[in-house]
């Protein structure tokens, strides 16, 4: 209860300071319930995407579910026979989905009591597990996983605890394993969530992560329509049922996603 007292009030407080976002959001959500066939499930601080059947979200044509999934799609042949953290699982399809192909074992955490318990009925099994868990403070040893996963979490915590997250990451990770991290992509955001606290731009990105990475590469997630990689318009054809993506090194700067694969040691 105190929880959800302490967000309201916080998001009256981020309304206050940032009037022209909270007007516009409403005007946003309005439109993505038109246009997405998966909901964005709004809880315990932030936006979650309710996936309940993988099968059901790879033939989704809405973009926010297609996003998602191509990322979990293109990790996974990098997290073969390892053991793994998905840090922000959301409501755990693709926790799930990583464990059913080739990972040793998965722990998915969230700080929402709904999304884990969500998690917890639709997609546990023998090596793939849920608990409900703040990011900026994790409770596992250091160096308990081989790898890490965040996609879409960074940009929901505010500029002054990013390091902090990112720290945490780092710190329960292996020195020989990875960290995988996506966010949007501010350079090309259309600034119209509230759930957002901080977008960062490529270098922006960049500058956060090497502060506790000595090795990273990153990627821009885009959209292709008729073949042709989208720019700054990406948003006015997300409704559009043509499109594609790509995940490339190329040209990340204006890509509307942002993804970077670190470690720790240089190997």
């Amino acid at each position: 209860m105190l929880q959800k007292v302490k967000h309201t009030i916080d998001a009256i407080h981020y309304a206050i300071a940032n009037p022209r976002r909270a007007f516009r959001y409403p005007i946003s959500a309005i439109n993505n319930s038109l246009r997405l066939s998966e909901s964005a499930k709004v809880s315990n601080h932030g936006e979650r995407l309710l996936v309940k059947n993988w099968q059901d979200a790879k033939k989704a044509r809405d973009f926010s579910t297609f996003a998602h999934v191509q990322r979990y799609e293109w990790v996974m042949p990098q997290l073969q026979k390892i053991n793994c953290l998905d840090d922000g699982c959301g409501s755990g399809y693709g926790t799930h989905y990583l464990a059913e192909n080739g990972i040793k074992s998965i722990t998915g955490i969230d700080i929402s009591k709904e999304a884990i318990e969500f998690s917890k009925k639709n997609f546990e099994t023998t090596n793939c597990h849920y608990e409900q868990m703040d990011s900026l403070e994790l409770k596992f040893k250091d160096a308990s996983f081989d790898a890490v996963i965040s996609f879409d979490v960074l940009e929901h915590i505010s500029k002054e605890k990013q390091q902090k997250f990112i720290s945490e990451i780092a710190r329960v990770i292996d020195d020989k394993g990875i960290a995988i991290i996506g966010c949007p992509n501010a350079t090309v955001s259309v600034d119209d969530n509230p759930f957002h606290l901080h977008e960062l731009s490529k270098m922006e990105f960049e500058l956060l992560l090497n502060q506790f990475f000595q090795q990273i590469k990153l990627y821009g997630q885009d959209l292709l329509v008729n073949g042709i990689r989208q720019r700054k318009d990406w948003y006015n054809v997300l409704s559009a049922n043509n499109f594609e993506g790509i995940i490339t090194e190329d040209d990340c700067d204006l890509t509307y996603g942002l993804l970077a694969v670190c470690r720790k040691t240089n190997v």
